[in-house]
């Protein structure tokens, strides 16, 4: 089964997800929880996951975000629709914006599409990239105060942990190989590179594994994001 989840109103998108993740864990309780997105894409682990049954007829549902942002991923998603549509697995696709013709294609299969759209008179009244700048500087109140700013503005914690992992996890391959080895933008990899030297790489690997534990404490109801986002951040 797929789904489709889009618009400029990004907030209102992942509040949504968040509703279809609860009933769907209603609905199959023992069903385990995966997350394709740019960072971790493969285009090997998507066909795996589409099989209607793997291993002891296991259940799962997969969370597909922001893979038409990438021409590869993109791609592979479009080719693969009737796959996804017949599944017996639970994907469930959130994106920015969609262009009309990608559109029209995935409302052919998808089982229910939805757009939660800023007016058209409003623009988001954050850049929820400029937590990073305090990362990278390794500025502990800084980043806390952005935090807090950016959840005061509007932001979700999900939203933020995505963006700050994001980070560590450019900042651990800047620190590590060259740019063209990474596979990041210039701009991207010195910035990472420049937050880099501001940590030891068992840093940085502590505060990925971190972030990681966080997901899955949130997944298993044994916390909530945004009180154990903070905790991180204060022990930065």
């Amino acid at each position: 089964m797929l789904y489709l989840l889009y618009g400029t109103d990004t907030n209102k998108s992942r509040s949504k997800l968040h509703e279809l993740l609860d009933l769907a864990q209603k609905k199959r309780p023992d069903a385990e929880l995966f997350r394709l997105h740019a960072e971790n894409w493969s285009e090997g682990q998507l066909d795996e996951l589409m099989q209607s049954h793997g291993l002891f007829e296991s259940k799962y549902t997969v969370v597909l975000d922001g893979l038409l942002e990438k021409k590869e991923s993109k791609s592979a998603m479009l080719d693969r629709l009737d796959a996804l549509r017949d599944s017996d697995q639970i994907f469930l696709m959130i994106e920015g914006t969609v262009d009309a013709a990608t559109l029209k294609k995935i409302e052919a299969f998808a089982k229910q599409v939805q757009e939660s759209a800023l007016p058209q008179n409003k623009k988001p009244s954050f850049n929820i990239f400029s937590i990073t700048d305090k990362l990278v500087q390794k500025d502990k109140k800084g980043l806390w105060i952005s935090y807090i700013d950016l959840l005061q503005k509007g932001a979700g914690p999900e939203e933020v942990h995505g963006i700050l992992f994001w980070q560590v996890k450019n900042m651990l391959l800047a620190s590590r190989a060259d740019q063209k080895e990474t596979g990041l933008s210039p701009f991207v990899y010195k910035n990472a590179l420049s937050g880099a030297r501001n940590f030891k790489e068992e840093e940085l690997v502590s505060l990925s594994s971190r972030l990681v534990d966080i997901t899955h404490r949130v997944r298993t109801g044994k916390g909530e994001m945004e009180v154990m986002l903070e905790k991180w951040i204060l022990e930065l």
